[in-house]
């Protein structure tokens, strides 16, 4: 149901006085009238706060301008969060002013902050582990930038309707996109590295996660009539980019993620669809351990990859050690790889290739946090895909689709990557996926007219048939 159609739907069809006296007969007219004179219009966005939340997320996904001039000498551990001061100023101060707007409507924002307890329990665990780092300076500045990404994603669902988020991510990936072609083609001493694109960031499988996550964007743009050509052209060029990272990882990362759309597409009205999510998830999983855990001569051979996938599996050996000197609660957040001087140390010495992380969401988990840190992170991860599937039964339109196609490609990205827990755009869709899918599993569905649709169905007698209630009650959030 479009939003007019919820509307037309909630508002009573009683006589709209226009400002000259004339009532207004048309229903859709009578809708209009009365959605320009309801609160939730009047706290709707407006131009000035929509041009800092499209600052906002280009920054989020490109960086600033200072982080594209960059060479990486040496070992690739060096091209762990460049940046500097400058870029937390202008990051800490677009979010903020955001969150100063959400302020429009306190309950909405409060409601969605608490909504999700997993959610609130990580993101606490994370903000409070500098009490208990090995390194207290990296874990507050890093957990402070992570914390804000995930109330910039709370502040998206507050404010803006799903598609609207997606809307507007195809033009942020659309410019990513002719930005980084840019530097592989005209700026090639800053683009390329070993033949291999990187683009405007710092390595290649850094950029081959950004074009896969824009190739995803640019499905769900497709369909708004006003993004066709942009979502045509920026998949186009995101699968380039993909192809010219050399990554394997990306490769096979865009083509189970598309598998996984489709199935997810033909199953979605079937009775089928939750075994159909579940055998499709594990099977996508179980492909990604056999190859990064198993003597698969084979397949490795097929990906043009050594056994040991470019050292990974010896990684994962080397990190047990550390992962049981603090089992419970971890190193801090992100304060294991801190240089020569941190944890990571004899895990260089051990390993010439330098890896800035574990290659390894679970893994990367434990190191940071302990097993408290896995435990909540997985149960998470495992409530949002229960949502998401029920979200994508009962929500109509392909939007229905992301959550749970967002939260595939956390999955994914979680087997031989560290995850996507990190202050990017892509953590930021994961919180929007979890806290719009807990936002509908509690049926704040809103009308235009800023009022919630309390759906409820009657108990079937012998002699009635099931009814639905419509009712019209105050939002939580502006939809």
């Amino acid at each position: 149901m479009t939003t007019i159609e919820a509307a037309e739907t909630a508002v009573e069809p009683r006589p709209v006085p226009t400002s000259d006296g004339v009532e207004l007969q048309n229903p859709l007219a009578k809708a209009q009238a009365a959605w320009r004179q309801s609160a939730a219009y009047r706290a709707r966005p407006r131009f000035l706060e929509q041009l800092i939340g499209m600052i906002t997320l280009t920054v989020l996904t490109t960086g600033l301008p200072t982080e594209w001039f960059v060479v990486i000498e040496g070992n690739l551990f060096d091209a762990v969060n460049v940046g500097g001061p400058l870029v937390i100023v202008v990051f800490t101060a677009l979010i903020g002013t955001l969150l100063v707007f959400s302020m429009k409507r306190p309950k909405a924002m409060f409601y969605l902050l608490v909504c999700e307890l997993m959610l609130v329990g990580f993101s606490l665990l994370i903000l409070f582990s500098p009490l208990w780092s090995v390194n207290f300076n990296t874990s507050v500045r890093r957990s402070v930038a992570l914390t804000l990404v995930t109330l910039l994603g709370i502040y998206f669902v507050a404010r803006y309707s799903l598609e609207q988020l997606l809307n507007r991510l195809s033009l942020v990936y659309f410019f990513a996109m002719i930005l980084n072609l840019v530097w592989v083609t005209a700026l090639p001493q800053y683009g390329l590295s070993n033949g291999d694109f990187v683009g405007i960031t710092t390595n290649r499988n850094t950029l081959g996660q950004q074009a896969v996550l824009g190739c995803l964007i640019m499905v769900f743009a497709f369909r708004s009539k006003n993004h066709k050509i942009i979502a045509v052209v920026g998949f186009a060029g995101s699968l380039y980019l993909v192809i010219g990272t050399g990554s394997k990882t990306s490769l096979a990362s865009l083509v189970l993620l598309g598998g996984l759309l489709i199935v997810f597409s033909t199953f979605r009205a079937r009775k089928q669809l939750f075994g159909a999510v579940i055998v499709s998830e594990i099977t996508a999983g179980l492909f990604g351990i056999l190859i990064a855990t198993a003597n698969l001569v084979f397949i490795t051979d097929l990906l043009d990859r050594d056994i040991t996938l470019t050292g990974r599996t010896v990684l994962w050996q080397h990190l047990l050690v550390p992962i049981s000197e603090k089992p419970i609660l971890g190193h801090g957040w992100e304060a294991f790889w801190g240089g020569w001087g941190s944890p990571a140390h004899e895990i260089w010495l051990k390993n010439s290739w330098f890896p800035p992380t574990a290659h390894n969401a679970p893994l990367e988990y434990l190191l940071a946090l302990g097993a408290v840190g896995l435990i909540i992170w997985a149960v998470m991860m495992g409530r949002g895909l229960w949502r998401s599937i029920h979200y994508l039964r009962d929500r109509p339109g392909i939007a229905g689709l992301f959550p749970l196609a967002m939260l595939s490609y956390a999955f994914l990205y979680s087997v031989t990557e560290a995850g996507v827990v990190r202050r990017g755009v892509d953590w930021m869709l994961v919180v929007v996926a979890l806290v719009e899918t807990k936002r509908f599993m509690d049926k704040n569905r809103s009308t235009l007219d800023g009022s919630k649709l309390a759906i409820r169905r009657r108990p079937r007698s012998a002699t009635q048939s099931s009814v639905i209630e419509v009712s019209s009650r105050p939002s939580v959030g502006h939809r």
